[in-house]
């Protein structure tokens, strides 16, 4: 009986390979060449550095994920505006601690920075965050 089960399973599982999902992809590295290149400073200048928090960097990043995926470009023969409006540097991001171990993220456009023309609305989103869970309990868009 266990035999027979065992047949189909192996000839599901090649398949799972095939599918690669955007939360197991880790970021592209440089090559060898182009990162010999960098220097490190000793320390981090105060006067430029900031710090936040773990679960602050956890939920900016489960917001910016679903806000704006890194795997999403912009279409064929888009406009300069539209090509600023898929770059994560075009917005400022903001965080702050809420009740029971949420955190609230909001993801505004920043003042300006894409608009070749007229005002660019709606282009943004406020997040509450599990942190714990690694999950958006709910967005406002």
């Amino acid at each position: 009986m266990k035999r027979k089960l065992l047949l189909p399973l192996f000839l599901v599982l090649p398949g799972c390979a095939l599918f690669q999902f955007p939360w197991h992809k880790r970021p592209a590295y440089a090559p060898p060449e182009e990162a010999a290149r960098v220097q490190f400073p000793l320390d981090l200048p105060k006067e430029t550095r900031t710090t936040i928090s773990g679960a602050m960097a956890t939920a900016m990043q489960l917001a910016l994920d679903d806000f704006l995926p890194l795997d999403v470009k912009p279409h064929r023969g888009a406009t300069e505006e539209e090509v600023c409006l898929h770059q994560r540097e075009s917005y400022e991001v903001i965080a702050s601690p809420g009740p029971e171990g949420t955190m609230f993220v909001r993801i505004t456009l920043r003042p300006k920075i894409c608009e070749k023309g007229d005002p660019v609305l709606d282009m943004e989103a406020t997040y509450a965050i599990d942190v714990a869970g690694r999950r958006i309990l709910a967005a406002q868009r």
